[in-house]
């Protein structure tokens, strides 16, 4: 029984841990929208970290721009433009912007180059996403100032 006990506490406390580990490590402002989920943004924060993690950056935060910022007619327009470039159909019909601040790495990762420059704070870099009707997906198709 004791034993059962101390796991159930190890456990617990890991939990706790863990979860306030992530909390700290990345702040995220989902804003209010009533355009997009938390899912929908979700899963566009995943692939910017993951995005970033591959470059050897650590993200700080992630903040949504306001439906009226990120899902405007020009962004929708700009999410259509860039389609054909990115090998899709010019079938974009939302856009959800987001930005970040992120650490670029100190140094080059295995002698790779990045798009950033080494040990620079990025702030308010954006991240356009387009909403995809030939497949229901997000789709990343820029980043940058």
């Amino acid at each position: 029984m004791f034993r059962n006990l101390f796991l159930m506490g190890v456990a617990f406390l890991v939990l706790i841990f863990s979860s306030q580990v992530e909390a700290a490590d990345v702040k995220i402002d989902y804003g209010n929208s009533k355009v997009f989920s938390k899912a929908d943004m979700d899963f566009c924060i995943e692939v910017i970290k993951k995005q970033l993690e591959e470059n050897g950056c650590t993200l700080h935060s992630v903040t949504y721009v306001g439906d009226e910022k990120s899902n405007s007619k020009e962004n929708i327009k700009y999410m259509n433009s860039l389609a054909e470039g990115n090998n899709f159909k010019k079938k974009f019909s939302k856009c959800l912007f987001l930005k970040t601040d992120f650490l670029s790495p100190k140094d080059p990762k295995d002698g790779k180059v990045t798009a950033w420059r080494y040990d620079t704070e990025y702030k308010d870099y954006g991240w356009y996403f387009g909403f995809y009707e030939v497949d229901g997906e997000w789709k990343l198709l820029t980043f940058g100032y």
